[in-house]
């Protein structure tokens, strides 16, 4: 992972669809068999691949396989969170943006999957999302699309000058996170629209129960 890039530092000549599994990629040539699976944007450093090793590693859900497919999202984009992780850089959020084409990836989650990641979102991320999440989304043709796309929310967005601070992938590398003073600036609400699903999590170890998300692949 290299943090000064982040959330994503792959460009556009990379930007196939990709299999994670058990600390390797390898390229998906064509579509694989997801169902079973929750399918969830990674807009941020869950995109990594050495972010999913971290998070998934010594456990049977690093074996399972995780396609990772890039993602154009209308309607939305990639803000800043108004905090620091405990690595030391700035966490990203999708959010509401009116006319905007966001670059994201999407991600095919095993239920094992998805609670590790769980897991490691803390209690100010939201699980949400559903068809309006799926209708905004434009992803490789050949693949199935999801009647329903899910996504993790903060709370919050990081402002300048009452400007909410949007990661912009087209600055040069190394670049995104030099002008963020996280302790001099503001923050706003980032409420999670009133038609989307909001998916329980439990309120210590942040697991989501099977058998609702089941129901959603």
């Amino acid at each position: 992972m290299v943090p000064a890039l982040y959330p994503d530092a792959r460009n556009r000549i990379n930007r196939g669809p990709l299999l994670y599994r058990a600390g390797k990629c390898f390229p998906l040539r064509r579509p694989i068999d997801t169902s079973g699976r929750i399918p969830l944007l990674a807009v941020g450093s869950n995109a990594y691949p050495r972010q999913l090793a971290d998070k998934l590693v010594g456990t049977i859900a690093d074996l399972q396989g995780l396609p990772l497919l890039p993602t154009i999202m209308r309607g939305f984009d990639v803000a800043y969170c108004p905090v620091r992780s405990r690595k030391g850089y700035v966490p990203v959020t999708l959010a509401s943006r009116p006319g905007a084409v966001c670059l994201t990836w999407m991600q095919w989650l095993t239920i094992d999957q998805l609670n590790l990641i769980s897991a490691s979102e803390g209690p100010r991320y939201a699980l949400v999302g559903g068809k309006p999440l799926a209708d905004a989304s434009l992803m490789p043709a050949q693949w199935r699309k999801p009647a329903g796309i899910f996504a993790w929310w903060f709370d919050a967005l990081l402002c300048d000058s009452e400007s909410v601070a949007w990661f912009d992938v087209y600055r040069p590398p190394g670049s995104q996170q030099s002008g963020l003073q996280i302790e001099r600036s503001s923050s706003r609400l980032n409420p999670v629209p009133t038609d989307w699903r909001v998916i329980p999590r439990e309120a210590v170890q942040y697991r989501t129960d099977p058998e609702f998300m089941s129901a959603l692949c």
